[in-house]
């Protein structure tokens, strides 16, 4: 699928994609450096290789539909397993977010970056300085491309997951619900949860009566021609005739 919100950005990030495997990035930074595509390579590898070391040992915590408990191992497999135990899901439900955390600390670490956005298959780590919008994509639903987040200055995680599109696995059949929390993998955990449990219109409102907990700070679901919104962050209402991603 053409990944065409990637071309919706109003040019206030400098931006390049990494690709491996199954892991595709869009990464848009205030202060370029050529350095940074080939780094952020050798981080997805390193990730997947230490990924694929676990799965020779513990092949259920990639196929497992629940938490699993991880008391050793490396870094983004016991965040993955943190995130899961959080959401009530499988590991393999925070990959996507955690490999967008980890490059994103990544630059901000080693080249000193003040604004850093990695967006992973809809799954986006933000660090942001002043206001950045989001924009929704919700396949064929007559909100899609029209509602975005306002998020304020900080550290973000915004992961969206379908029902409805995609290739990871659901169990729902929302158009798309998005998730704010403090760090991607835990927000992509918690989509995918959230997800899962909206099988119709009834679902939504019971979903939005106890979504925000301490780990979610906001969550939108769109529903066919339904919006229910809830937490903290302000909501864009857009007229179709904008582009308003990772403004």
């Amino acid at each position: 699928m053409k990944k065409f919100y990637r071309e919706c950005s109003e040019g206030r990030f400098q931006s390049f994609t990494v690709q491996y495997r199954e892991t595709d990035l869009w990464i848009g930074v205030d202060r370029f450096d050529s350095a940074m595509p080939e780094m952020v390579l050798e981080l997805v590898q390193k990730l997947y290789c230490e990924l694929y070391e676990l799965a020779k040992v513990a092949p259920q915590f990639f196929s497992s539909l629940e938490p699993v408990q991880l008391f050793e191992g490396p870094k983004i497999a016991l965040k993955m397993a943190q995130a899961a135990e959080r959401a009530n899901v499988g590991p393999t439900a925070a990959v996507a977010g955690a490999i967008a955390d980890e490059a994103g600390e990544l630059l901000l670490k080693e080249f000193e970056c003040n604004e850093v956005l990695v967006e992973n298959g809809g799954d986006i780590f933000i660090r942001c300085e002043r206001p950045i919008n989001s924009l929704i994509y919700a396949g064929e639903s007559p909100l899609s491309n029209r509602i975005a987040l306002k998020l304020p200055k900080g550290t973000w995680g915004v992961c969206t997951s379908s029902g409805r599109f995609g290739h990871s696995l659901s169990f729902g059949t929302a158009d798309a619900i998005t998730v704010i929390c403090r760090n991607a993998t835990i927000a992509d955990a918690f989509a995918t949860a959230y997800c899962n449990m909206v099988k119709n219109k009834n679902d939504v409102e019971n979903l939005l009566s106890y979504a925000i907990n301490e780990d979610v700070l906001g969550v939108v679901v769109i529903y066919e021609d339904m919006l229910g919104v809830r937490g903290q962050f302000e909501i864009v209402l857009l007229d179709g005739d904008e582009d308003e991603t990772h403004r």
